[in-house]
């Protein structure tokens, strides 16, 4: 290669490397004299203060409220028709029939369930559990209203709850056991459907 092309290729790289910072300095999206004047605190305070910004919203202060007051009134009656139907689950030590003890269980909306109970449990859990969730939640059809979970107290069971269009309410039964290495899991034991009282 002679001296001329080697001179020529040089300036040939230095124009395409200048243009390209030229171009990029002119292209960066909202980048002005006053933006280099601010800390970087100033113009990312999320970044300083992650708790405050990732902090989970509940579903019902974001949701419109007639839609919100639908689903609830929905989940209402699914924990109605629990309350109501006869158990087949039997009391450990009098092997009687357990009714549905409201007040054991919480009621958590569908949008909340990850921020209010799977990111509590272990990552090996909440991977068993989002994996029977979904499959409890494939019995939804076009026009079922929106689930939620029903969460017992003391965390080891849980019931997905919706109402179907035709009024009918869905259940799927949750429960976690201990595996072989005493890892928490969780299975799906079971859904029904409960007849619209209506």
């Amino acid at each position: 290669m002679t001296k001329k092309a080697i001179t020529g290729i040089a300036a040939l790289a230095a124009v395409v490397i200048s243009s390209t910072v030229v171009y990029a300095a002119n292209t960066t999206p909202g980048t002005t004299h006053a933006d280099t004047e601010r800390s970087f605190t100033e113009k990312y305070p999320s970044a300083v203060a992650p708790e405050a910004s990732s902090k989970p919203v509940p579903y019902k202060e974001f949701s419109d409220s007639r839609v919100y007051s639908k689903l609830e009134s929905s989940w209402n009656k699914a924990v109605q028709a629990l309350h109501t139907k006869p158990s087949k689950e039997a009391d450990q030590d009098s092997k009687q029939p357990v009714a549905f003890a409201q007040e054991q269980w919480n009621l958590i909306a569908g949008p909340d369930i990850e921020a209010e109970f799977e990111s509590k449990l272990s990552r090996n859990e909440a991977s068993s559990f989002n994996e029977v969730f979904i499959t409890a939640t494939r019995g939804l059809k076009p026009g079922d209203l929106m689930y939620a979970l029903l969460l017992k107290g003391n965390k080891a069971e849980a019931k997905v709850v919706w109402q179907r269009a035709n009024g009918d309410i869905h259940v799927s039964h949750l429960r976690q056991s201990k595996d072989l290495h005493g890892n928490a899991v969780w299975s799906l034991l079971g859904s029904e459907e409960i007849a619209s009282a209506e």
